[in-house]
C-alpha cells in the first residue's frame, strides 16, 4: 500500500471511524455526517483523477488567507517571510480557489495566517461548503460573544486556538495576558457547546509540560475537542528549540494515548512521515497556498512555480516543482526540526530553478 493511501486510511480511522471528539457536542453530529460523506467521496475522486489524468490532488489544503495579525509573536514564521501585503489575494480570489479545490477533491482546508479572522468575509468559506471540514488556526482574541454565536452556527468549522502551553509559556511568546484572554474565549465557547481545539507548537522546553496528563486533562476539561501538536521549525536560527530525537519518538506514542484516553482528536504535524514513505508535502498529503496565491510544497518551503491568481486550481496541481518534489521526496534527509523541506531549502530551490 502506498504512502498516500496509508494517509487516507489514517484520516478515515482517526476522524471518521473514531468520533469520541464529538462527545458533548451532539448538535454537530448531522453536520459531521455530511463532512464524513464528503471526505469519502473526494477520496474516490482523487484516486480517479490520479489514475486517469496522472494529477495528484491533496486531501488537505493549507490556505494562508492573510499575513495581517493583531499580535506580534516571537518566532512567527509568517512574519519572518515578509510577504508583500499589496499582493495578497482578495476574498473573491480565495473563494474561487476554494470552490475549485473542493471540486478537485480537497476535503479538509486549514485556514491560516496571520490571523484569519482579520480577512473580511472569511467565514463565508465554511458556510458555502458544508460538506468540507475547515480548521481555522486563530489566536482567538477577536472572538467576542457576537462572533461566537456566528461561529456556533457553522458546524463544519473548528477554530483551533494557538497557545504555547501554560500561561507563562504562552505569554512569553505571544504577549502579556494572552493566555487568560484565550482561556476566557475557550470557556465561553465550551459553555455554549461550540466545537473548538487547541494548536500548540512543541519545543524542547515545553514538550514535557504539554504531554503531562495534568495539562492534557486541563485542555479536555476546558472543552477542547482537537489538539494540534506542531513540531517547532527553527525559523530564527535556533535549532536548540527543536524536539530531541527521544521526544519525537515519544510524540508518536502520545498520539496513541490521547486517541485512546481522551475525548480529543490528536493531530501531530508532521507526524510519522516514515510510515507514509517520506514527506507528505507537495500534495502527497497536503500543500500550501500563500497569502499571495503561490502554490508551495508546504508553509516552511516558500518556493513556487505557479500562482493561483493566474490559473485554475487543477492546472496548478500539474506544477513541475510539486511533481519533482513528490518524485524525489525519499531523498530528503531526516530533519532535526519539524520540517524536512525547511532544512533542505537549497534542494527545493534547485528543483525549482533546474
Amino acid at each position: 500500500m502506498n504512502g498516500i493511501q496509508i494517509f487516507n486510511d489514517i484520516i478515515n480511522s482517526r476522524l471518521i471511524q473514531n468520533t469520541k471528539f464529538l462527545s458533548g457536542r451532539a448538535s454537530y453530529l448531522p453536520a459531521y455526517a455530511a463532512v464524513f460523506a464528503g471526505l469519502k467521496n473526494r477520496e474516490r475522486f482523487r484516486a480517479e483523477v490520479l489514475e486517469t489524468e496522472g494529477v495528484t490532488v491533496p486531501p488537505i489544503l493549507i490556505l494562508s488567507v492573510t499575513n495581517d495579525c493583531n499580535l506580534s509573536c516571537r518566532g512567527c514564521y509568517a512574519c519572518a517571510q515578509e510577504r508583500e501585503r499589496e499582493q495578497e489575494m482578495t476574498i473573491a480570489e480565495i473563494k474561487r480557489i476554494v470552490r475549485e479545490a473542493v471540486a478537485s477533491g480537497v476535503g479538509i482546508i486549514f485556514l491560516a495566517g496571520g490571523e484569519p479572522l482579520m480577512k473580511e468575509q472569511i467565514l463565508d468559506l465554511p458556510r458555502e461548503h458544508k460538506d468540507t471540514l475547515f480548521v481555522m488556526f486563530t489566536n482567538g482574541l477577536l472572538i467576542d460573544e457576537e462572533l461566537m454565536i456566528e461561529i456556533s452556527k457553522i458546524r463544519n468549522l473548528v477554530p483551533a486556538f494557538s497557545i504555547e502551553g501554560d500561561e507563562q509559556t504562552t505569554d512569553e511568546r505571544r504577549g502579556q495576558g494572552v493566555f487568560r484572554a484565550v482561556d476566557s474565549v475557550m470557556k465561553m465557547l465550551d459553555r455554549n457547546k461550540v466545537m473548538f481545539g487547541a494548536s500548540i507548537t512543541l519545543t524542547r522546553e515545553n514538550y514535557g509540560m504539554v504531554m503531562n496528563p495534568a495539562y492534557l486533562d486541563m485542555l479536555e476539561q476546558s472543552g477542547c475537542r482537537t489538539l494540534f501538536m506542531i513540531e517547532y521549525v527553527p525559523c530564527e536560527g535556533d535549532p536548540e528549540k527543536c524536539l530531541t530525537a527521544e521526544q519525537k519518538e515519544d510524540l508518536l506514542r502520545q498520539v496513541q494515548i490521547i486517541q485512546r484516553d481522551y475525548n480529543m482528536l490528536p493531530v501531530a504535524l508532521p507526524g510519522d512521515e516514515e510510515k507514509f514513505g517520506g514527506c507528505l508535502a507537495a500534495g502527497r498529503g497536503f500543500l500550501h497556498v500563500s497569502s499571495t496565491g503561490n502554490v508551495e510544497a508546504c508553509p516552511f518551503a516558500p518556493f513556487s512555480d505557479v500562482n493561483l491568481k493566474e490559473m485554475p486550481f487543477m492546472d496548478a496541481m500539474r506544477s513541475r516543482m510539486l511533481a519533482r518534489i513528490r518524485d524525489n521526496h525519499h531523498l530528503l534527509e531526516e530533519a532535526e526540526g519539524g520540517c524536512a523541506l525547511f532544512e533542505n531549502k537549497a534542494w527545493v530551490e534547485q528543483l525549482v530553478n533546474s
